[in-house]
């Protein structure tokens, strides 16, 4: 039997990416939490290359006298993340990733992917959720025809949390 092929999600546009002070179960972000007046969207200054996750996993040789091939297993993990945004700095509306992320700062930032960034967090929406804190901004030149950005280092000092479910 023939499978159909499974149903795409265009990725343009249905990325969400908000910086969030506090969480009280990380395994399980709360909508107010989501909304408090002290978070902060982040995807309209990042640049389409400039959400950029990153993991590796060591490798566990596992040798045995008895056999002439050495197993492996999967190891410990890492995560990383480094964000790339527009940067204005003669407009602190305009500048907000900048002010939010300055370095040291810590919290989280949530990743929901394949809904419409227009469409507001909702109970059962599903994300990953980024433990930060934040390091140095590093300016970014970029030359004729283009924008001001900064390249940044959030470090991950926490379990990073996948498919996560907001709560009411």
């Amino acid at each position: 039997m023939t499978q159909p092929l499974p149903t795409s999600v265009k990725s343009d546009g249905t990325l969400t990416l908000r910086y969030v002070l506090t969480l009280a179960d990380p395994s399980a972000p709360k909508l107010t939490e989501i909304n408090a007046v002290t978070s902060q969207d982040l995807h309209g200054y990042i640049t389409g290359d400039g959400w950029q996750p990153s993991g590796e996993q060591a490798t566990v040789s596992d040798e045995r006298i008895a056999s002439t091939q050495t197993f492996e297993k999967p190891g410990r993990k890492s995560k990383s993340l480094t964000v790339v945004y527009v940067h204005n700095p003669a407009d602190a509306d305009n500048n907000e990733a900048y002010l939010t992320l300055a370095e040291g700062v810590t919290g989280y930032v949530l990743a929901r992917y394949g809904v419409p960034r227009t469409q507001a967090w909702a109970v059962d929406d599903i994300t990953d959720v980024w433990p930060i804190e934040a390091g140095e901004a590093m300016k970014q030149w970029n030359g004729a025809n283009s924008v001001h950005t900064v390249s940044q280092r959030l470090f991950v000092p926490n379990l990073m949390i996948s498919d996560a479910v907001v709560v009411a």
